[in-house]
């Protein structure tokens, strides 16, 4: 197992570089993100089962004007490391915590029991939790989507919380199938498998899924270019006066999408800013 260290990073450079790993997801097995209280930046560790190609190290260090150290460490159990390491979290009446913690915590209907390992969505990211706070502002409105899609799913977690929330329909996918699997073990353990399906697929094109149907509520918690590509069939299945959440994005990104919505027959209902990342709540009008 070879671990890949880039110190230093402020939170642009840190998500330029996950997005390139999510890119080349192939290169890796495992990653970790930790922040220094004092400076405000971040470290980023990389776990690959072979040897990083130094070509790519080569264009990471050149690229994103960063530094990087490449050691051997002992091979790890994933899931396990990832539980262990992945602490409570409160997001207004949400509490996710994985497994490992789950029976130190008082279990009501607001709680996420969520294991991750390969899979991305455990709420500490800005992204996952700008999309929690939004789906309960969805709650407060007193908007209660009956069909929902979430476009690239990860561990589940947002189809998971608006089953519990909503009790909606839901169909969760994502084009990774450790997500997939992860996912519906998720759903399993948090009790909703009657409200949500799983299915590998890319954006809303897949075999189980039917291209003309119409949801209340998209979530698309992912990359800016996946979702721009994907904007017009986002519509297309998006119901007349059904919500979109969007996130995964910089700001820079976040108000171009506020730029072009109107296009699409979108509202910006609600905006979520904090450290250089945003998240949107539209309404198609």
């Amino acid at each position: 197992m070879f671990c890949c260290t880039v110190n230093n990073l402020n939170s642009e450079k840190l998500r330029k570089l996950e997005n390139f790993f999510e890119l080349n997801g192939s290169l890796i097995t495992y990653q970790e993100v930790t922040a220094s209280n004092e400076s405000g930046l971040f470290t980023l560790k990389i776990f690959s089962e072979v040897s990083l190609d130094p070509i790519i190290i080569f264009l990471i260090e050149e690229c994103f004007a960063v530094k990087s150290a490449i050691t051997k460490t002992p091979k790890k159990n994933w899931l396990k490391t990832s539980n262990v390491n992945f602490s409570p979290v409160k997001i207004n009446k949400f509490i996710v915590t994985s497994s490992f913690f789950a029976n130190s915590i008082k279990q009501n209907r607001f709680s996420l029991t969520i294991d991750a390992s390969l899979a991305f969505g455990t709420g500490h990211h800005y992204s996952t939790k700008f999309c929690l706070e939004l789906i309960q502002e969805l709650k407060k409105r007193k908007n209660n989507p009956l069909t929902v899609i979430d476009v690239g799913c990860g561990t589940g977690i947002l189809a998971i919380a608006i089953a519990k929330l909503f009790s909606s329909r839901i169909i969760a996918v994502d084009n990774d199938i450790h997500a997939v699997e992860m996912a519906k073990r998720n759903i399993v353990v948090n009790k909703v498998s009657q409200y949500v399906k799983v299915y590998k697929s890319t954006g809303l094109i897949g075999n189980h899924l039917n291209s003309r149907a119409k949801y209340d509520l998209v979530v698309a918690n992912i990359l800016y270019n996946p979702i721009k590509s994907m904007m017009r069939s986002i519509i297309e299945n998006l119901s007349n006066g059904g919500s979109l959440i969007l996130s995964g994005l910089n700001l820079k990104q976040t108000k171009h999408l506020k730029e072009i919505s109107k296009q699409f027959r979108l509202k910006v209902i609600n905006e979520k800013k904090e450290a250089n990342w945003g998240a949107l709540l539209l309404k198609k009008i």
